[in-house]
């Protein structure tokens, strides 16, 4: 999990954001749905986008496109969101993904992802599953949800552990915020939502011509 861990810090430091997609409703009911993801993905990809997160979902034909998606573009350093139960941990390990992550912190699920070495990054929102994540070996978190906590929980965190942890921010972070918050203490951040269809707005286009 360490190399895992290294290498996403890497990649990171190269472009401290992830994109998160989820899919729609009825998403593998309806072909085009499929068609219109990968364009969504291309179109990040072209725009400079590195690292994109596709959530979790428990369709059976779920982990295929998961493979698919890895297969056709190469160049993005993939990940999945949501990891929050054994199931969805379990259906994750034959995919050979560099990172994963958990709104929040399920020790019973991290010690399995550990033994298993996939990095289920966990969410962190109170100093007591700072400290047990920090125990268990891990020096990034995700800071859930970002927008509420604030910047004064990362500096609280800091002030606490010694070691060189890696914050990612997460949870109704806007493109016109990232530089601020990437200042005032995150390492990354991630931003979904906000995005129509995944087409970066105009703050984002900004921040990535900058970055």
């Amino acid at each position: 999990m360490e190399v895992k861990q290294n290498n996403l810090i890497k990649s990171l430091k190269i472009q401290p954001l992830i994109v998160v997609i989820r899919l729609e409703q009825e998403f593998f009911n309806i072909s085009r749905k499929r068609e219109n993801l990968f364009l969504r993905i291309e179109k990040l990809s072209k725009r400079g986008i590195k690292n994109i997160e596709i959530g979790w979902n428990s369709n059976p034909e779920w982990k295929n496109l998961i493979l698919e998606i890895k297969k056709k573009f190469k160049s993005i350093n993939f990940g999945v969101a949501s990891i929050t139960s054994k199931k969805s941990l379990d259906s994750i390990l034959s995919l050979d993904l560099n990172y994963s992550m958990s709104p929040f912190f399920n020790k019973e699920v991290h010690l399995k992802a550990i033994e298993y070495n996939q990095l289920v990054i966990p969410g962190i929102s109170n100093i007591e599953n700072f400290k047990e994540a920090i125990n268990l070996g891990y020096k990034i978190v995700k800071i859930y949800p970002a927008s509420k906590l604030g910047t004064n929980f990362i500096h609280e965190l800091k002030n606490l552990n010694k070691k060189d942890v890696f914050f990612i921010g997460a949870g109704g972070i806007k493109s016109r915020d990232l530089k601020k918050l990437l200042k005032s203490g995150y390492d990354a951040l991630v931003i979904g939502k906000e995005l129509q269809n995944q087409n970066p707005n105009k703050d984002l286009k900004i921040w990535l011509k900058n970055c």
